[in-house]
Formats: C-alpha cells, sequence, structure tokens
C-alpha cells in the first residue's frame, strides 16, 4: 500500500481522540461512570462518594476510590502516554463490595498506560484489561 494511504489513515485515527492538552483537562473532577463498569466496580462508582480522578498540570493525581481517598503521581509522554508512580491512600474500612471495588480501581490505575480526552469523557486504559474506564466530567 501507498505510504500515503497510512499517514491519512493513522491521522484519521488521531484526530477522533482529542489529546488532553485542553486546560479543562487538568483539574477537574472526572467521575467514573457506574454504567459502564460491573460487579464490585460499580458498587464502588454508585456509593455516596462515588470513584473520582483528579489530575493536576504539576503531575499529581488524587480522587476518591468509592470508600478512601488516595493520591499519588503521574505522567504523560506525548499527551496521552500514562505512568503512575506510587499511589498512598487513608485507611477507612468499609464494608464488602465497596472495599472490593476500592481495590479493583486502584489496581487499574496503577495498571493505567493510555488515556484519551473526548469532550466530557475521559478514557483510562490498563494493562491486562480490554476495555477502559470511562469517566465523565463535572461541570
Amino acid at each position: 500500500m501507498d505510504k500515503r494511504f497510512w499517514l491519512w489513515a493513522t491521522m484519521a485515527m488521531l484526530a477522533g481522540c482529542q489529546r488532553p492538552d485542553d486546560p479543562s483537562f487538568y483539574d477537574t473532577q472526572w467521575y467514573l461512570a457506574p454504567e459502564t463498569v460491573q460487579g464490585p466496580l460499580r458498587t464502588a462508582a454508585s456509593g455516596t462518594k462515588g470513584v473520582t480522578l483528579r489530575l493536576t498540570s504539576d503531575g499529581k493525581l488524587s480522587g476518591s476510590s468509592g470508600c478512601n481517598r488516595y493520591f499519588g503521581s503521574y505522567q504523560l509522554v506525548n499527551g496521552t502516554a500514562f505512568q503512575v508512580g506510587a499511589i498512598g491512600s487513608t485507611k477507612m474500612a468499609c464494608l464488602g463490595e465497596l472495599m472490593q471495588g476500592e481495590g479493583l480501581f486502584l489496581d487499574r490505575l496503577s495498571k493505567a498506560n493510555w488515556l484519551e480526552q473526548e469532550g466530557d469523557t475521559l478514557k483510562l486504559y490498563s494493562d491486562g484489561f480490554e476495555t477502559p474506564l470511562r469517566f465523565r466530567q463535572q461541570r
């Protein structure tokens, strides 16, 4: 095939995914959409605190994991490749599925390797998982 075709196809694919260089990306509370996950993770996302993610432009991340607050660091490479550093959290005890959902979320967050912003939706891809976690921007 022609090199121009592959260049065009690559550009078309990338055009559909907005890079997180939009100022609304940073310092925004992103909420995990409960209808996009199942089991204990849905329980955590649907709970009183929900599952949230906030990224700052200086490489810090924080939020609610359903029961506890978490915090850490991240690095963006080329605008979409995503690497998470060590994650810490508060240590409140919660019951059953809420605690399980929190563990699942923190596991996926620690394995995150790619993100995309499409309007008010943020998709977080993680190693070992077929589908991304989908967050919605709170306005």
